[in-house]
């Protein structure tokens, strides 16, 4: 419902006056009068933005405030992961629902590098599954304690260099949003956002690191990258 609501305001918001005079006039308009790419980035962004801000501190501070640090720790980690897949839901309708324009297919001897860009994405995903707290990552750890009355658990910074990068999960997203079904002018749009977000997201989760852990994870920086692994050639 909080998806559907979402998309239905942000139309109406993009609407000109001519649709809202056919409106008026009985007319059914389906479109806003935007481009599909455009469309589709704009609903992108939209959905970035929300995801950032569920999470973002301030918003995390008010809500602390308001229900009580235990119930947000014990329950807001489920809530952010239920909200973020079900707003999810409805954009990816919006995108797939147009007609679109094949731009790249990967032909020929480019499907191998699609291929490679799909292995790096599991095994990002592999080295992010070993290096982080998976229960905690989607809530479940944290409701268990809650409802059990005992100590809410705390993210644990695990030093390990498995994956080569600092953000294994963002380094991997950013491959698999390339590497997934061909590029047309529509998924074009919506693979620029969703990469821009992905860096973006990683520059804030460095912020959000160091202010929570400080000189360990300032040290950690120095030894690997934030997303691109170095690749060292023996001579």
């Amino acid at each position: 419902m909080t998806a559907t609501l979402l998309i239905h305001t942000f139309r109406l918001v993009l609407d000109t006056p001519d649709n809202w005079r056919e409106k008026a006039n009985g007319q059914s308009v389906v479109m806003t009068g935007l481009a599909p790419r455009i469309e589709v980035a704009l609903v992108w962004l939209l959905w970035c933005f929300l995801h950032s801000l569920l999470i973002s501190r301030w918003w995390m501070a008010a809500c602390r405030s308001r229900l009580g640090e235990r119930f947000v720790g014990g329950w807001y980690r489920v809530f952010f992961n239920g909200i973020s897949l079900a707003t999810l839901v409805p954009v990816l309708f919006l995108q797939f629902s147009f007609k679109q324009v094949v731009l790249f297919s990967w032909p020929g001897w480019w499907i191998g590098i699609k291929i490679l860009l799909y292995a790096y994405a599991l095994y990002m995903l592999y080295a992010g599954l070993r290096r982080y707290d998976l229960p905690f990552f989607v809530g479940s750890s944290q409701v268990k304690a809650y409802l059990a009355g005992a100590a809410l658990p705390r993210p644990v910074f695990a030093v390990d260099t498995i994956g080569g990068v600092r953000h294994p999960w963002y380094s991997g997203g950013i491959a698999l949003v390339w590497a997934y079904g061909p590029v047309t002018d529509v998924s074009l749009a919506s693979k620029m956002v969703l990469s821009s977000y992905l860096v973006v997201g990683a520059f804030l989760e460095e912020r959000k690191l160091l202010a929570e852990i400080g000189a360990p994870y300032a040290e950690y920086r120095h030894r690997l990258p934030m997303l691109i692994p170095r690749f060292k050639v023996k001579k």
